[in-house]
């Protein structure tokens, strides 16, 4: 089973080499990263550079946004799941893709969305974790991002045939979820996946991503919340939100 780690770049020189780290350090072997860069001219390309490592996967064009760079990388890649990190993103630890394995291997296919948790910081410091029930998930789905996508592994089939909505700038990956998580598609895994930094436009929940969040609710939302609702029916009483260790070696 082969993995897809996605990432979108531009300029991002100063952050980026925490992500590459992360990723090139992995355990488990059958990945590709695929970076697509929108043309970045502060040293981004020339750090990528110092690693010849042919599971880097690098493309550089000017692009529409993230959204739309993520299609773009989801074109060129060849992984069984994909998991999209932001270039100032990275894996929590160098076992992350293995423990994640263990628990991906087993799944039938129609489970095409599957959640971890999350932490969120600063400066690679973090000071929250999202880590949510299955019930939880597909509550807060009725309102906001049930699932933290930086956490989340993605079917590459569905990916390949469902595209990202580039009209969006910032609430493309909510939409994308509000459109294709269904009643029965959604698994949750018991593995702390990633950490995700702050300061992003998304977490401004002011002008454009709130109007953003709110072109969701209205165009998806309120049209498919009774799937959402069943979701919770169906896991009432799943309030699980244990979490295994890491591995120490």
């Amino acid at each position: 089973m082969k993995y897809s780690i996605i990432t979108a770049s531009y300029n991002s020189a100063h952050v980026i080499k925490r992500a590459l780290i992360s990723i090139l350090n992995q355990s488990y072997p059958d990945f590709e990263w695929i970076v697509q860069d929108g043309g970045s001219t502060d040293g981004t390309l020339a750090i990528l550079a110092q690693f010849p490592d042919p599971r880097i996967k690098l493309e550089s064009a000017p692009d529409n946004g993230i959204y739309d760079a993520w299609n773009r990388a989801v074109a060129r890649a060849c992984g069984d799941w994909a998991i999209f990190l932001g270039c100032d993103d990275c894996l929590i630890h160098k076992h992350a893709l293995a423990q994640c394995h263990r628990h991906l291997r087993n799944l039938p296919d129609t489970k095409q969305f599957v959640f971890g948790a999350m932490l969120k910081g600063h400066n690679g410091k973090s000071d929250s974790l999202y880590n949510y029930s299955l019930r939880a998930s597909y509550h807060r789905l009725l309102n906001n991002m049930g699932i933290p996508f930086p956490a989340t592994f993605i079917r590459m089939a569905l990916l390949k045939q469902e595209k990202f909505d580039t009209s969006y700038r910032i609430a493309g990956d909510y939409d994308y979820a509000a459109r294709f998580i269904t009643q029965k598609n959604l698994a949750r895994i018991p593995v702390l996946v990633s950490y995700m930094e702050r300061g992003g436009i998304s977490d401004d929940m002011r002008g454009p991503v709130l109007g953003e969040r709110m072109r969701v609710l209205r165009t998806h939302i309120l049209a498919r919340a009774k799937e959402f609702i069943c979701g919770c029916i169906d896991n009432l009483m799943d309030e699980t939100d244990f979490l295994e260790e890491a591995p120490k070696a």
